[in-house]
């Protein structure tokens, strides 16, 4: 049976977590493309760095250099990051980037779309914090710093108190013409989000109240301790809006966009372009880097394409075959592996059915395959192997030599086959969802590594839909190839996909042990013990051999050489990262 926690903690936090699920990745367009089962806001996919150098193949390992703190800790926070002195020589000139979507109008708090929010006229906003970018940051990164704040402390498990910075003014448009962000604008913003219209107001969820107690000082209460709230906070949607703009018309639809980040919007077309200059009043001094951001709308792929081809687009997205035509004309072409947490191809044993209620054929089902191998060959070398639970940062993932443990060995796998079946032959349906050819190629692969140890597989391939709503929701599979849901941040995915009690766990698997670990992690605000649970949980899980990601999901950047310093964390959709990009 499907257990159901009757906690009032747990069913607090159950509420919340839906906050970080979206539809949507972290840039216009993921690679491969995710399931999209519910209709909620967001905290996401994540990326990788590329160094200084201009050649960049491989996932970045490096370790952060004294990062602030992910989650909320005990004592004050570390200060806003300080300004590093930059040489003028990299100041100056335009960067030109592509959208993939239009905007439908311009209020950021009443959209979920990053063609608004990350891609668009939102990048002219600042939030409260933000995530952290930069060379030494080593991705997928989920860790926060100040960007309207200069420091926070928690007050207690449920209480964060906030300090703005001095320096930070609204841009001077009307009608709010440079007058300093205050608390109270804060507050407005997050009541505002809140709202039951908003669809990002679950992104807030476990918001219980929040005041102005001074002109540059707030207070947040929560409902229970959360682990993830700054994650919320730090979204790219919980955007601060200044409540003159937002009471002239009663709405942003129209504008006017005025904000506080590094970016003035100067003119936008919603499906042609949005143009940008440098905010004079920035309170990060010396930032942005450029003069000029441009960011032109392309829906069509090949018009992208074209554009950047003959150097109209600075920086570009492309698939992993794309990126291997690249390299074939332009050799030794500066590219970046970007792994999105919550996309790419998950596969699935369902434990309430046969033959995966013996957890030995789970285990030799499991063993039985090789997602490096097929990562090489089917995804170009374009996807990671992993648990799939959204990670904080990338040493709170389980290390590869240890995944290595739980697949590839075929002699193990044909004993447990053997235990549990003797010679007979085990037939099994694998549903795959029909999301391209590269989804298909796996799971027709896993079917051969499974018939080599005793399995019987047979291969059905549903719609989209039907994979969506019956299979991935429903639980309507023996065993299942397709993409994970967008689950994107720790929280969410353990809540609901793991926990017994979580509304998505349809591999039947129920785990008293793991659910108290899911638990205790949720509220833990000491990064240090967090990420101990957090790694049990995940090594837990693979030895229930229910539920892994065979590719997960990487985006492939490349730019051209006159691009500098693009050290990007899409992470929450983030943007923060262009005001360090230089074209000089």
């Amino acid at each position: 049976m499907n257990l159901r926690p009757s906690s009032l903690v747990f069913q607090i936090m159950v509420l919340a977590v839906f906050a970080p699920i979206l539809l949507l990745s972290c840039s216009p367009e993921s690679n491969p493309p995710g399931l999209q089962p519910t209709a909620s806001a967001t905290s996401v996919a994540v990326t990788t760095v590329a160094p200084p150098e201009p050649t960049r193949t491989a996932l970045a390992t490096i370790t952060p250099a004294t990062p602030t703190a992910s989650v909320p800790t005990a004592g004050p926070s570390p200060a806003a990051s300080p300004t590093v002195p930059v040489s003028d020589s990299l100041r100056g000139g335009t960067l030109n980037l592509a959208s993939r979507q239009a905007i439908t109008h311009y209020d950021v708090q009443e959209d979920v779309s990053p063609a608004l929010s990350t891609w668009g006229p939102g990048i002219a906003y600042s939030r409260l914090l933000r995530f952290q970018s930069g060379p030494v940051v080593a991705l997928p990164s989920l860790q926060v710093e100040c960007d309207l704040c200069s420091r926070w402390s928690m007050l207690d498990d449920t209480t964060i108190a906030f300090e703005l910075r001095e320096n930070a003014v609204w841009q001077d448009i009307n009608p709010v013409n440079r007058r300093p962000v205050s608390a109270d604008d804060v507050v407005f913003s997050y009541l505002r989000q809140q709202r039951d219209e908003s669809p990002n107001a679950a992104l807030l969820n476990m918001l219980e109240s929040a005041e102005a107690i001074g002109p540059r000082t707030l207070r947040l209460s929560l409902k229970a301790p959360d682990a993830d709230f700054m994650v919320a906070l730090a979204d790219g949607h919980s955007k601060i809006v200044a409540r003159e703009a937002v009471e002239q018309t009663g709405d942003l639809t129209n504008g006017p966009t005025v904000g506080s980040g590094p970016w003035v919007l100067t003119e936008s077309r919603p499906g042609t372009r949005h143009f940008f200059s440098a905010n004079p009043d920035y309170y990060e001094e010396g930032y942005p880097l450029l003069d000029r951001l441009n960011i032109h709308v392309l829906q069509d792929a090949a018009t992208r394409d074209a554009a950047f081809q003959v150097r109209n687009i600075d920086v570009y997205q492309m698939s992993p075959p794309q990126w291997q035509e690249h390299l074939r004309g332009v050799p030794g072409a500066p590219g970046l592996f970007s792994p999105d947490q919550g996309t790419g191809l998950e596969v699935a044993l369902n434990a309430s059915s046969e033959p995966f209620q013996d957890a030995r054929l789970r285990r030799a089902a499991m063993l039985s395959m090789d997602p490096w191998a097929a990562v090489e060959d089917i995804w170009l070398g374009a996807a990671t192997v992993g648990q799939g639970v959204p990670s904080p940062a990338a040493d709170w993932l389980l290390p590869q030599d240890v995944m290595r443990t739980y697949f590839g060995d075929v002699v193990r796998a044909r004993i447990l086959v053997t235990e549990s079946r003797g010679d007979t032959s085990i037939p099994v349906t694998i549903k795959v969802g029909d999301f391209g050819e590269a989804y298909l190629r796996h799971a027709e692969r896993i079917a051969d590594e499974m018939r080599v140890v005793g399995f019987e597989p047979a291969i059905e391939v549903v719609n989209r839909r039907y994979f969506g709503e019956d299979v991935w929701l429903g639980g309507d599979y023996q065993m299942f190839a397709g993409p994970m849901a967008p689950v994107l941040s720790p929280n969410a995915y353990m809540l609901t996909v793991l926990h017994s009690g979580g509304h998505w766990n349809t591999t039947a698997v129920y785990d008293a042990n793991i659910d108290a670990l899911i638990e205790s992690q949720a509220q833990e605000l000491d990064p240090t013990k967090r990420k101990k649970i957090f790694l049990e949980v995940q090594r837990r899980a693979m030895e229930d051999s229910h539920r892994f990601v065979a590719a997960g999901g990487v985006s492939v950047w490349t730019w051209w050489p006159r691009v500098k310093q693009f050290h990007p964390n899409f992470a929450g959709f983030e943007y923060s990262h262009w005001s360090k990009v230089s074209v000089r």
